[in-house]
């Protein structure tokens, strides 16, 4: 009697256990789906995307642009991008907790983001880029560590950057541009050794660049420009950089000199540090480095003659050093060059005649080398050997002798 009524209790444990798993499972797939519904009623549609492809009619994972696990068949992924949307994010988004992949790019959402986005633990990439988003960066965000993409660019956001960004220890991109930023950068999104590319430019961002204590090996891209920046750069902080493919600190206040650290990056491919208050002479290091395609440093107060090592950087593609004070004359042989599209040598103080190589680099497209000091003639075939040749500027030099024929058609 006594093992009947243990049998008995135990089969009715068995089966309120059963049907309290399918219960939970059945809110759970339901959940995912109201979630998705309140998004769609708060939102305008104006192409009825939403209204036509999602219906209770039909399951959830076969709705448009949703995609769901094998595993527990759950919402893992949301791509809403470049649908024309408008609207506001509803707190019930928060219970897709299973969600990896949230793109809600090129919309047009406005509001604050709802605290209850901070509970999608699984989440690894949020792309929230182009949209109308207001309100500072919340704190919360920094407790999605499994992150390893976050675009926030070019919304309406304010306030500072939060500290707690830098616990996203597995992040890989960071892209903040295009805000109203202020602050300054906080020192803990260098400590993300997982960092890849880092995008903060376009915002109003202030103070110095924060040291970096330790190598950062997987960092490629570091997009600071267009901000109030200022300071110095530290000497060292390119020693952390060993992989960094491109550097732009442009249209900040910095000053200083560029530190020879920079020039160690041996797989640098663009730097752009123009429009600052940088000084000094331009390292003969730069020579060393062989991957160089793009190097912007325009008006800062550069001095000294430009290095006759920059003809060794034979991918450069375009040399832009306007506005500063060099001296000293063109190298000659900078027909090494043979990748050159883009020569800007203009307001300087340069002196000598035109190195006839320059007339010989036939993918130059523009060359400016106005305002200096630059005297003799330029060669009668001048235009023959520049078949992609679209602007040429030589206006308040020195130059003598008539204006080569070979021009006339330009």
């Amino acid at each position: 009697m006594g093992n009947t009524s243990l049998n008995l209790a135990l089969l009715i444990i068995f089966q309120f256990s059963i049907r309290a798993t399918f219960s939970m499972k059945l809110t759970t797939i339901l959940t995912d789906q109201s979630a998705l519904l309140a998004l769609k009623n708060h939102v305008y549609d104006p192409e009825n995307v939403l209204e036509t492809n999602w219906s209770s009619s039909t399951h959830v994972c076969n709705w448009f642009r949703v995609s769901c696990g094998s595993k527990h068949h759950r919402v893992t992924a949301l791509n809403l991008s470049g649908l024309e949307l408008v609207g506001t994010l509803p707190p019930s988004l928060g219970n897709l907790s299973f969600l990896s992949l949230l793109s809600l790019t090129n919309n047009s959402f406005h509001g604050r983001l709802p605290v209850q986005l901070s509970n999608l633990r699984r989440l690894k990439h949020l792309s929230f880029g182009n949209n109308s988003f207001s309100g500072e960066i919340p704190s919360w965000l920094g407790s999605l560590t499994e992150l390893r993409s976050f675009f926030l660019d070019n919304n309406n956001l304010k306030g500072v950057i939060p500290f707690s960004l830098g616990n996203l220890s597995k992040l890989e991109i960071l892209t903040l541009s295009g805000n109203q930023l202020l602050g300054s950068i906080p020192s803990s999104i260098f400590n993300i050794s997982s960092l890849q590319k880092m995008d903060l430019s376009n915002n109003m961002l202030s103070g110095s660049i924060p040291s970096v204590s330790h190598d950062l090996l997987s960092i490629e891209l570091i997009n600071f420009n267009i901000n109030n920046l200022t300071g110095h750069l530290s000497n060292d902080m390119f020693d952390h950089f060993p992989n960094l493919k491109e550097l732009h600190l442009s249209a900040n206040m910095l000053s200083g000199r560029i530190p020879m650290s920079l020039f160690k990056c041996k797989k640098l491919q663009i730097f752009s540090l123009s429009y600052n208050q940088l000084e000094g002479s331009l390292p003969v290091e730069i020579g060393n480095l062989s991957m160089l395609q793009r190097v912007y440093i325009a008006r800062n107060h550069f001095e000294g003659e430009i290095p006759r090592h920059i003809v060794n950087l034979t991918l450069l593609s375009v040399l832009d050093f306007p506005d500063n004070n060099f001296t000293g004359t063109i190298p000659h042989q900078i027909g090494n060059l043979q990748n050159l599209e883009y020569l800007h040598l203009g307001a300087n103080n340069i002196v000598g005649s035109i190195p006839p190589a320059i007339f010989n680099i036939s993918t130059l497209s523009i060359i400016y080398l106005e305002l200096n000091q630059l005297s003799g003639r330029l060669p009668p075939d001048v235009g023959l050997w520049l078949p992609n040749l679209e602007q040429l500027h030589l206006d308040i030099n020195q130059l003598v002798g008539s204006f080569p024929m070979c021009l006339s058609a330009y």
